[in-house]
């Protein structure tokens, strides 16, 4: 499990391959992983590699966990302390420079701290698959029917932070449509489109927004009929994000799994623990509707308003 945030690109060169438009979420992760792929290859205990660079074992365990950034200055030291060559201790350099710079929705001062990493894996990723139970998924909802969730929740104690929560959401969204927007695959729960939230006046505009990003040519959106019976995620919503080819080999990164919970939530990168819920997702998908039949579902759901 990790944390992340950050924007900008790096251009460096690891071996034979040239690493280009590395995105700070990516950069971190990928730091972060490497530091530690060589450190248990040089086999060096983390109190060692710690003392060596001047710093704590705790400290040095968050930065391998993605938790803590690193200083370029010390990512160095330990590039070159577990025998890295020259050129990949540059470049370890250039990863931790951009993982340090400030993503665009680090401005929004009112996102809670557990919540960032998910702006930024969502920012970046290149594939958004997503379970929704309870409410339409956050990157397909109108301002009016975001603002009622929010007042349920609680998330906002006032005005301002209920109009940034707003822009925020409104900025996320413009991905979707944006050039090169990732692919969306959705499996919603029939509840949500039955569960007024806002009012009869906010539902049906939610529906009508719903229906609307259903047609777009990058979004696969799928109920879950009540008559599906018991699925495999009784547990609750999750989203699992993919990212494209860094180019980063021998460095890897994967995708990862996102599980909220009410005071915050989970990051999930260990390969069995993301496959887990990639195998729940996919079990989704064959139990929920086709887009098509989907779609129709929707529309019945709106008819209720017209």
């Amino acid at each position: 499990m990790y944390w992340f945030n950050d924007t900008e690109d790096v251009h460096v060169c690891i071996g034979r391959c040239r690493v280009a438009d590395a995105s700070p979420t990516v950069a971190r992760r990928t730091l972060a992983r490497w530091l530690r792929q060589r450190r248990e290859g040089a086999r060096i205990t983390a109190a060692k590699a710690a003392d060596h660079a001047g710093m704590h074992a705790g400290t040095l365990s968050r930065i391998e966990s993605g938790v803590t950034r690193v200083q370029p200055g010390s990512a160095q030291l330990l590039m070159k302390f577990y025998g890295a060559s020259e050129e990949e201790c540059e470049a370890a350099f250039q990863l931790a420079h951009t993982a340090r710079r400030r993503g665009w929705w680090r401005s929004y001062k009112s996102i809670p701290d557990w919540f960032e990493p998910y702006v930024g894996l969502e920012t970046e990723a290149s594939v958004i698959r997503g379970h929704q139970v309870e409410a339409i998924p956050a990157l397909f909802q109108t301002e009016e029917y975001a603002l009622a969730l929010e007042g349920v929740a609680g998330a906002s104690s006032s005005e301002e932070g209920a109009r940034e929560h707003a822009a925020l959401l409104k900025a996320r969204q413009e991905r979707v449509t944006a050039k090169n927007p990732p692919e969306l695959s959705v499996v919603l729960s029939e509840a949500a489109l039955h569960r007024e939230i806002g009012g009869v006046e906010v539902m049906e505009a939610q529906l009508r927004r719903l229906r609307e990003c259903c047609d777009l040519p990058n979004v696969a959106c799928r109920v879950l009929p009540f008559t599906a019976g018991a699925n495999p995620a009784a547990f609750g919503s999750f989203t699992v994000f993919s990212f494209p080819d860094s180019g980063l080999d021998p460095i890897t990164y994967g995708d990862v799994a996102y599980v909220e919970y009410g005071l915050g939530a989970l990051y999930f990168e260990d390969p069995a623990e993301v496959a887990y819920y990639t195998q729940v997702f996919d079990a989704l998908s064959e139990k929920a509707l086709d887009p098509q039949a989907s779609a129709a579902l929707v529309e019945r759901a709106l008819a209720k308003y017209s």
